[in-house]
């Protein structure tokens, strides 16, 4: 069912890419989405600690007698989300991204700039400005929220944390940028194309989220007049 369910969003937002078919109709009136259920929480559980959290999460299913337990994974030091960036730049008509180890898979794959939103952060798009320096080496630009007001998306069906998909376009490099965290080793990689971010998603060398935060921002810029 998951992957059926992100196949079908690959699918559409790509159709959007295509076909030209950004809306130009009223936005959506959802805002935090939530869609009423049944399902009780009976009791939660931190089985693991470190700087991710595994909560056994135990749930009254309402079509169903007994008590389904279920493995959920939190952010340990935050719990404010998460937000990702792209990074256009208008002139040569290229993204910065990044390229970084990801121990999930173990693979190094390219990316863009994401962090969580901490208590530092006074909103969520200050958060993003943070990343896009500490990773990116970027500041300013005109930005746009990629999904809408007061909405965040789920990460994934077992993870508590939600992000904010976000577009700069023009930020300006920065020579003295914030540190980066102690275990990141993080490759600018710059003038990368639309079609070249397009190849990307499709081959597998970004991961869900950042294919995910750059399908949304390649239909953006398609409705700016920034790609054809």
């Amino acid at each position: 069912m998951l992957k059926r369910l992100l196949l079908s969003l690959f699918f559409t937002l790509t159709w959007f890419l295509v076909d030209a078919a950004s809306s130009n109709g009223s936005p959506s009136s959802s805002r935090a989405f939530y869609r009423p259920h049944d399902y009780d929480i009976i009791n939660e559980q931190v089985l693991y600690e470190g700087w991710r959290k595994v909560i056994r999460r135990t749930v009254q299913s309402p079509k169903l007698t007994k008590h389904i337990d279920f493995d959920v994974i939190d952010q340990t030091h935050s719990t404010g989300g998460a937000v990702i960036i792209f990074a256009w730049n208008s002139t040569s008509k290229s993204a910065t991204i990044i390229r970084e180890y990801m121990p999930g898979c173990h693979r190094v794959l390219g990316g863009l700039a994401a962090g969580l939103v901490e208590e530092k952060h006074a909103t969520e798009e200050d958060a993003a400005r943070y990343e896009l320096e500490e990773e990116c080496h970027l500041a300013g630009g005109t930005w746009y929220r990629l999904i809408d007001d007061g909405v965040s998306v789920p990460m994934d069906k077992y993870v508590q944390t939600e992000i904010v998909p976000y577009l700069v376009v023009d930020p300006h490099h920065v020579p003295n940028p914030r540190p980066i965290d102690d275990e990141e080793d993080i490759e600018i990689v710059t003038g990368v194309s639309a079609e070249e971010i397009m190849q990307m998603v499709k081959k597998g060398d970004m991961n869900l989220v950042g294919g995910w935060g750059a399908l949304l921002a390649l239909v953006k810029l398609r409705e700016l007049g920034e790609i054809q």
